[in-house]
């Protein structure tokens, strides 16, 4: 049974380190829907299409002899200004390496060009360049949230410092910075995440942990009140009626907020995280012949032209194309809520062997789920094609359509279509983390109904509202002092 003395005993006990927590978890709160609000955007989200009309000639095998080249990860056209290139991928945190289709000849030091040239298309103007890095690492500027690795950064010179960070073999934006978002984005991380404790993970754990402890007893000690104190029909004091009227409100939503940000902080903690890319293949490209391929296909955008492995019926490896394209329409979604949500960059694909003929036998499909058979060594698999963003595949890795594999344990994994690699992968205790902050710490149950945009307004109101209440919490115990 709940006793009222020890409610109020601990309700006053901590009255000032929960005055504290409080006030620095929601006023660094409120600079993450600024930071999305207020920061820079960019013009375009879609990525360039390839440049291919009519007849379609991919020298791939003179390329292959002329450089020598022998094994790849990844192998794939992509567009430049107004040609197409090969792009290769040896290692993963490696530069990717250029061959033009015209001369067959390597494009020397070609990936920063590629970046750069993304980095104009995005923002939909040339900027003039103050440098360009390299990161092959994640860290405070580019953080692990970001999933892409290794990116460029352009550093423009602006009077807002604008940046912008390119994943070229995704051909992907993969962020974008000024001054104005950096200083949001570090009040948040250093009174939000406390990251300048970095070093010392385990003080960082135990300094957020215990201020959100404060906070939730404050908050279920406020609810024993209100479950025990029974409403006076005069309230002598302003600050006291306000004060009872806004927790009706505020404490619920602050536990939830309270026990999703504990559990958020030890399983990002202590558990393993895999994020980025795992290049599960190796392309022998000396098997590869040229492709010469009539563009029928008036009603698509041909968007991407890979090489991919197939194991055919005897288990012998056919050396094929993916071609894929999108329907020609309008793919505007320079909006915040559509960028959130994410759109599929191709609407359909085929496989082209050696002899330049459509391999009908076989679809994304049913190759990824033999794929995934070997790569899991299981069979009780199931396929799920994913064309947009959501809770167990959100916006921040980039890449979409993909396709969902889960198993009767419940691990999933997904598997990019255009190069059949492993992009991402969680089992049901990552998932249940991930369910938690999403619906009780973002709010996320509420975007279908409201849209990103006024489930945020919704939390900020919450947020003011709880520092208000805080504020006459804060008069109540002066005026009894007094």
């Amino acid at each position: 049974m709940l006793n009222l003395k020890i409610i109020k005993k601990w309700h006053l006990l901590i009255l000032w380190p929960a005055l504290i927590a409080v006030v620095i978890y929601a006023l660094s709160a409120l600079t993450h829907p600024l930071m999305a609000w207020t920061g820079p955007q960019a013009e375009k989200r879609f990525p360039p299409k390839l440049n291919v009309q009519g007849e379609i000639n991919l020298n791939i095998q003179d390329i292959v002899k002329t450089n020598q080249l022998e094994h790849a990860k990844i192998a794939k056209f992509i567009p430049y200004k107004n040609e197409t290139v090969l792009q290769i991928t040896q290692e993963e945190r490696q530069e990717r390496r250029y061959f033009s289709l015209s001369s067959h000849a390597e494009i020397p030091y070609h990936d920063s060009e590629q970046a750069i040239w993304l980095a104009n298309y995005y923002l939909g103007k040339t900027l003039a360049i103050k440098n360009i890095e390299f990161k092959t690492q994640f860290d405070q500027a580019y953080p692990a949230v970001n999933r892409l690795l290794p990116v460029y950064k352009v550093n423009y010179d602006t009077q807002d410092n604008l940046s912008v960070f390119i994943h070229t073999e995704t051909q992907a934006l993969a962020g974008i910075n000024n001054d104005w978002k950096r200083t949001l984005k570090f009040i948040f991380q250093n009174l939000h995440s406390f990251d300048w404790l970095n070093e010392y993970e385990k003080i960082r754990v135990l300094l957020i942990a215990t201020l959100v402890s404060i906070i939730t007893i404050m908050a279920l000690t406020g609810l024993g009140f209100i479950l025990l104190i029974k409403r006076k029909s005069k309230l002598t004091h302003n600050s006291r009626r306000w004060h009872r009227r806004l927790a009706y409100v505020v404490t619920l939503p602050l536990i939830l907020f309270s026990i999703s940000g504990i559990y958020h902080l030890l399983y990002s903690s202590l558990a393993t995280q895999e994020y980025g890319t795992r290049l599960t293949q190796t392309l022998n490209l000396k098997e590869w012949s040229n492709l010469s391929l009539e563009n029928n296909f008036q009603h698509l955008e041909i968007n991407h032209i890979s090489l991919v492995n197939i194991v055919g019926a005897s288990n012998n490896n056919i050396a094929s194309y993916r071609v894929s394209g999108r329907n020609k329409q309008d793919h505007n979604i320079n909006t915040r809520e559509k960028r959130f949500k994410g759109m599929a960059n191709e609407s359909s694909s085929f496989y082209i062997d050696e002899s330049n003929t459509v391999l009908t036998q076989y679809t994304d499909k049913n190759l990824i789920r033999l794929q995934s058979q070997a790569l899991l060594g299981r069979q009780d698999l199931t396929l799920n094609l994913i064309t947009h963003f959501g809770p167990d595949y959100d916006f921040r890795n980039k890449r979409l359509p993909v396709w969902e594999v889960s198993d009767t344990q419940g691990n999933l994994i997904f598997i990019d279509p255009v190069t059949h690699i492993l992009v991402d992968q969680s089992d049901m205790t990552a998932r249940l983390e991930g369910y938690s902050f999403n619906f009780l710490h973002k709010w996320n149950m509420f975007t279908p109904i409201t849209g990103r945009f006024y489930r945020d307004i919704l939390i900020i109101i919450t947020l003011i509202m709880t520092l208000v209440l805080s504020a006459f919490g804060f008069l109540m115990h002066r005026n009894k002092t007094r």
